[in-house]
């Protein structure tokens, strides 16, 4: 076997990320680095001619280089980390650094810390859980007094990992709140937030509820405002990843707008290009948060593989964004579900798509039905058994409904923008459009409330154990890549 640059490239980042999966699991001893380290080093110099050993002893070196990625993510705490003082009460003064989340009984702000009121700097970001009145915007500067705790694990869910994804190592209830000064954010996202308010407001003015909050979840990710009735029938159905933007969503959307426009004889070239600047305007319009741009990168991968070709080059692409975001913070690789659900539903694109077209050849590929229900099933088959390890819930109808719907989406969507924009300059045109945008928006709330009306159609069954998830992977590796073709086959997906 030959070990070109990319394959070797290849091997020493999946080396690398094996390193910070291990670390996230375990801690490990010093000795045991510096051993590893030791012996690749050994082989590199002894073996330098043996392809084999050689790419083994780097290998090695990645390792302990992802154990050490690892631990340098984890805060050094000291006087000047706000959590510090944590398990303390304490007043600090901070700046709302991200959009408020809020909730249908509470808010929750992110706070960037800034300092205390004896002038003493702190830095470090804080989780506080507030009331909905008054109400805090983005780049608001507060004063804010209360009970500094750690976060702790919920029972089974890593609330601590989760959190610590975003730099967040703090947290406070029921505070006391001073509002300082206000507009001391970041310039643009204070501007792209104005932009997304104003826009969902428009879409609240043209179309009735729950028609409108759906909208607003579909195009920006904003699914706070969506009836609780409604949100348990996407849960139930397996369709609730159309209403936040993750990685899951992204990537289908991004076939299904290739395909619409293949649908409408634009070439595939141009749909590419349409496509990207679709998943940016996503991106930019909901405030660009981290997830939401690894969720956009995943999405743009997809449509890339139809530019590249090949599946070594994908692959490559596919490894070197992964190792990329890692790099940038190696939380995500074991404690973001969001991040690995981003990372299967891609290569469910890419590498099963291909093999499962030949098997829906005789259906029809009107308006793309044939190709979202290949892309919607890959993207499904690899995504379940991680659905089943992290939340215990299966949908047995989740591959019918998405069928069924997501041929519609991204012409919703399209319909939502525009109304959204022209309810910006005039909102009586914009009550006209709506008319379109609520038939579709209603055929979609349709097919979901009916099949959650069906008693089996969600199952939960626990959460299955991780030796089950690595037998599936590994399984499935095995069938994807023993017989690879040379070029990707981009109708399956695109």
């Amino acid at each position: 076997m030959k070990f070109s640059k990319a394959k070797t490239f290849l091997i020493i980042s999946l080396f690398f990320i094996f390193g910070v999966g291990l670390r996230s699991f375990f801690e490990i001893p010093i000795l045991f680095s510096y051993t590893l380290s030791l012996l690749g080093v050994i082989l590199i110099v002894l073996f330098w001619k043996s392809k084999y050993l050689k790419i083994i002893g780097f290998g090695l070196i990645f390792i302990v280089l992802g154990f050490l990625r690892y631990e340098i993510s984890i805060p050094q705490v000291d006087a000047s980390k706000i959590q510090f003082y944590n398990g303390q009460e304490v007043s600090f003064i901070g700046v709302v650094s991200q959009e408020p989340d809020q909730r249908k009984s509470h808010v929750k702000l992110t706070i960037d810390t800034k300092g205390l009121p004896e002038d003493k700097e702190v830095s470090g970001k804080v989780l506080v859980n507030t009331y909905l009145y008054p109400e805090y915007e983005y780049g608001d500067r507060l004063e804010i007094f209360c009970e500094l705790q750690k976060p702790e694990k919920i029972e089974d869910f890593a609330y601590d990992k989760y959190l610590a994804r975003y730099d967040i190592y703090s947290v406070c209830y029921r505070p006391t709140i001073k509002l300082l000064k206000k507009n001391q954010g970041n310039f643009l996202m204070a501007n792209l937030f104005k932009i997304k308010n104003k826009f969902v407001l428009s879409v609240q003015k043209s179309l009735p509820e729950p028609q409108a909050s759906f909208l607003g979840g579909l195009i920006l990710g904003a699914k706070k405002s969506i009836p609780d009735d409604l949100m348990q029938d996407f849960n139930r159905t397996g369709t609730t990843h159309i209403v936040a933007l993750s990685g899951y969503n992204i990537t289908i959307i991004a076939v299904m707008i290739m395909n619409l426009c293949k649908s409408l004889w634009i070439s595939r070239k141009k749909s590419f290009w349409i496509s990207v600047i679709a998943i940016t305007f996503f991106i930019l319009i909901t405030g660009a948060s981290a997830s939401v741009v690894r969720a956009g990168i995943m999405g743009i991968l997809v449509l890339s593989a139809s530019q590249l070709g090949r599946i070594s080059r994908i692959t490559n692409a596919l490894v070197f964004a992964a190792l990329v975001m890692i790099l940038f913070n190696p939380i995500i690789l074991i404690f973001d579900a969001g991040f690995q659900l981003s990372f299967l539903a891609t290569c469910g694109l890419v590498y099963l798509s291909p093999k499962l077209e030949k098997y829906f050849k005789k259906l029809p590929n009107i308006f793309g039905l044939r190709e979202n229900l290949v892309a919607t099933l890959s993207a499904i088959i690899l995504t379940t058994p991680l659905i089943l390890y992290q939340f215990g819930r299966l949908s047995i109808v989740a591959p019918l409904v998405n069928v069924l719907i997501l041929s519609v989406i991204p012409l919703s969507m399209s319909i939502g923008f525009i109304l959204g924009i022209i309810g910006l300059i005039w909102l009586p045109l914009a009550q006209v459009v709506s008319w379109l945008a609520w038939v579709i928006l209603s055929y979609v709330i349709f097919i979901v409330e009916t099949f959650a009306r069906i008693n089996w159609v969600s199952l939960e069954i626990g959460k299955i154990h991780w030796i089950w998830l690595l037998v599936f992977y590994s399984f499935t590796s095995l069938i994807l890549f023993k017989k690879r073709p040379l070029k990707f086959k981009t109708s399956a997906a695109l």
